[in-house]
């Protein structure tokens, strides 16, 4: 994910570098430019016949476009910031097992502590690479052996003395935590937005900046190329934006931080289970 600060809008402004929409975009709007020039000149200087759309019928189908973007960027962001508030609660479920192990490991089995902040340290990256897979991926569920290990680590521990047998009621939340966040991560890869809707979508911007300059020539002349240069800009930077978030868990700039979430996880874990209590 790129880090900004939000209250340096300034630098946010120019930061061109950085926008990945401006930057794809940018042949593309030049291209809007060049098709809106060459319906002006006919219009105007070869043909010199008005198309009978004029900005009404462009308000109206304005109207239509901004409504399928804005349920699409919508969408897109809730999709984005599900991942976020799921990768949030595997952060806050990963000290609080570790915070319950360090409390109820026995003094005596201090290698256990290492092996269960191994295992906690060890999710989030496995998590990210198995949503990094492509969706038809039919490999080793690694997450899910992972935890597999993790449930019969608890019960061996709790045979063995090293974890007292109130720990199968406190422990099994955490643990079932574990899954929900797995499945539910899931479930965004494996739904993405509905192929139809997204290509309309994409059919629809493109149909209104072909149609636009028509649209605006006779009122406008010259001046519709720049209108249709920002409509096109608008509209499908939209769209663009909306396909960079609907995908949370890639490597795209601004997906969510996996490998940043993940060392928090780390570093909280095995600072927690660092030592045997004194």
């Amino acid at each position: 994910m790129i880090p900004y600060e939000p209250k340096q809008w300034w630098r946010i402004l120019f930061d061109f570098q950085r926008s990945p929409v401006f930057r794809t975009l940018l042949l593309d709007v030049l291209g809007a430019g060049l098709w809106a020039a060459l319906v002006v000149w006919i219009e105007a200087d070869v043909i010199r016949v008005a198309v009978p759309l004029g900005p009404a019928f462009l308000s109206i189908l304005g109207i239509i476009l901004g409504l399928l973007l804005v349920f699409r960027t919508n969408t897109a962001y809730d999709r984005w910031w599900e991942g976020r508030k799921l990768w949030g609660q595997l952060v806050n479920v990963s000290r609080g097992l570790a915070h319950q192990l360090d409390a109820q490991l026995a003094i005596t089995a201090p290698a256990r502590r290492t092996a269960y902040a191994d295992h906690l340290a060890e999710f989030p990256v496995l998590l990210a690479r198995h949503l990094r897979q492509p969706r038809d991926y039919a490999g080793e569920h690694e997450p899910n052996g992972l935890l597999t290990r993790l449930h019969r680590d608890v019960q061996s521990d709790i045979e063995a003395g090293h974890l007292d047998d109130g720990s199968r009621i406190t422990l099994q939340p955490l643990l079932q935590a574990f899954d929900d966040v797995l499945g539910a991560c899931e479930r965004i890869r494996k739904t993405p937005i509905p192929f139809s809707y997204s290509s309309y979508v994409k059919q629809f911007v493109v149909l209104y900046a072909l149609v636009m300059p028509f649209g605006l020539v006779t009122e406008f002349g010259y001046g519709a190329v720049i209108a249709s240069m920002f409509a096109f800009f608008a509209t499908m930077g939209l769209e663009l934006l909306a396909t960079e978030i609907e995908e949370p868990f890639g490597t795209d700039p601004n997906d969510l931080p996996l490998e940043n979430i993940g060392g928090v996880i780390a570093r909280d874990v095995r600072s927690i289970l660092a030592t045997a209590p004194v």
